[in-house]
């Protein structure tokens, strides 16, 4: 994309919309603009402007199929259909304005995926992105440990001209007892901080792994442990699901030697972190075995019964998209019961399918790719999408702007693997490792598959030829 004689790529704007997400403090708004009025926000709006003009003018999008613009029209679709059913259920004042907020929300975050599955001309480009994700979730990371351990609070220096606070900032909060630490670094909420490092970890590993110089491991085996770190930090249920999740998924794709050593460091640095910060594990561990005495987990529960009841009354289509106010109704925690009262139970499948569609994309390349790393990255990125999905039912994901950017960069990034690789929509067999190949396994379909076993019985025969059979 474009302006004027100046090439501001997609890659520049975007890097600055991840750069705003992870390192203002996220209730930081421009005045006058409201809780969407993140700086963030206004970039994702205008990548979608210039990406709606190179789509009208045909310049600067790249040619043949992308399925992530399926996916996001759909989604996007959706959504002012649900504006359009709140619109004609006739909107308090107040529901009416979060409704107009929630489609300029999901007009930029369209605007970030679409940006990147289409601006994204190289796979160096998409790396040096992903890569920019990692580090500013790294720096996250960093923030919340400074904040854990009491060094300092960066957040609450922060002050940028035009931009004032839209609620107060949530500070460091106490959770297992007195004076022990809770933090969110620069995200809206503690959950949001340990669930979208968790999010970004699996991207972190694939980086590491695939580092081709001593300088590159060490930085980026460092932003693994900074982010691995961090997560604990939030003393959150849906941050260590979540991160539980995403490491058992990674493990799935690699061979059996990479699992047994990733499991000795694991056990290894859990040993080390109950020393340092002896305590965090323990209470994290007491958050699910003390689930029936925990207030949180108890008031979760009641509210279902009110749900329903809500939901019951308009079942299908629900009750209007961004129209569900907590301070109106009451604090659901739980994205899905959300979307099931806002959209009904049409709006729920397609959230489903929303997380779905791009996760079977990106696992056409875990499965399709051209070379292990571009199918190691494809398993990276496929991986966030059930763990997105997992933690939307544990907390109102779509309400935290930063969760929801990563998500959309996520989406976006898979479509633009899969337009670069060339080997999505089942256009390549399935692909079986290589004698080279020591970190992605065979897929194991691969084996039962009559174009795998030709791959492996080529791959084999081309290794004898070099004298490595």
């Amino acid at each position: 994309m474009i302006i004027g004689s100046r090439p501001l790529t997609a890659l520049i704007l975007l890097v600055i919309f991840l750069a705003l997400q992870f390192l203002i403090p996220a209730r930081l708004v421009i005045g006058g603009m409201g809780a969407i009025g993140r700086p963030s926000v206004a970039i994702g709006l205008l990548l979608f402007f210039l990406w709606t003009l190179a789509f009208l003018t045909r310049r600067g999008l790249p040619d043949g199929a992308q399925p992530v613009r399926w996916i996001i029209g759909g989604y996007v679709a959706f959504q002012l259909f649900g504006y359009a059913v709140g619109i004609d259920r006739g909107l308090p004042e107040i529901e009416a304005s979060s409704a107009d907020r929630w489609i300029i929300f999901t007009f930029a975050m369209a605007g970030v995926a679409l940006a990147t599955a289409d601006g994204m001309r190289t796979r160096h480009e998409l790396d040096r992105l992903l890569r920019a994700l990692v580090g500013f979730a790294a720096v996250m990371g960093v923030i919340g440990g400074l904040q854990f351990t009491q060094v300092v609070d960066i957040t609450q220096y922060v002050r940028i001209p035009g931009l004032r606070l839209n609620a107060a900032l949530i500070g460091v909060a106490e959770r297992g007892g007195p004076g022990f630490p809770r933090v969110a670094s620069t995200a809206t909420h503690y959950i949001e901080f340990g669930v979208v490092l968790a999010m970004v970890l699996p991207l972190a590993l694939h980086y590491a792994l695939f580092a081709t110089v001593r300088r590159q491991r060490v930085w980026r085996w460092l932003a693994v442990a900074v982010i691995a770190v961090g997560i604990p930090f939030s003393i959150s249920r849906s941050a260590t699901l979540a991160v539980g999740l995403a490491l058992v998924l990674m493990l799935s794709v690699w061979p059996w030697r990479q699992r047994y050593n990733a499991l000795v460091i694991a056990a290894c640095a859990i040993a080390m972190f109950h020393v340092v910060q002896r305590g965090v594990l323990g209470t994290i561990k007491s958050l699910f075995a003390n689930v029936e005495n925990d207030p949180s987990v108890q008031d979760r529960i009641a509210r279902t019964d009110y749900v329903f009841e809500l939901w019951a009354e308009r079942p299908w289509i629900g009750r209007g998209a961004g129209t569900f106010m907590p301070e109106r109704y009451i604090l659901l925690d739980n994205q899905l019961y959300m979307t099931l009262l806002e959209g009904g139970a049409v709006g729920l499948a397609a959230l489903v399918v929303f997380f779905l569609a791009p996760y079977f994309v990106a696992r056409s390349l875990r499965l399709r790719g051209a070379d292990q790393e571009t199918r190691h990255l494809a398993q990276a990125l496929a991986v966030v999408l059930p763990v997105s999905l997992l933690a939307s039912g544990t907390f109102d994901s779509f309400s935290f702007a930063t969760f929801v950017g990563v998500l959309f960069v996520v989406i976006g990034a898979i479509g633009a693997l899969w337009r670069i690789d060339g080997g999505g929509g089942g256009r390549r067999p399935l692909q079986v490792a290589a004698l080279g190949d020591r970190l992605v396994a065979t897929p194991w379909m691969a084996n039962w598959s009559g174009a795998g076993r030709r791959s492996k019985s080529e791959s084999l025969s081309t290794g004898c030829k070099h004298g490595l059979g």
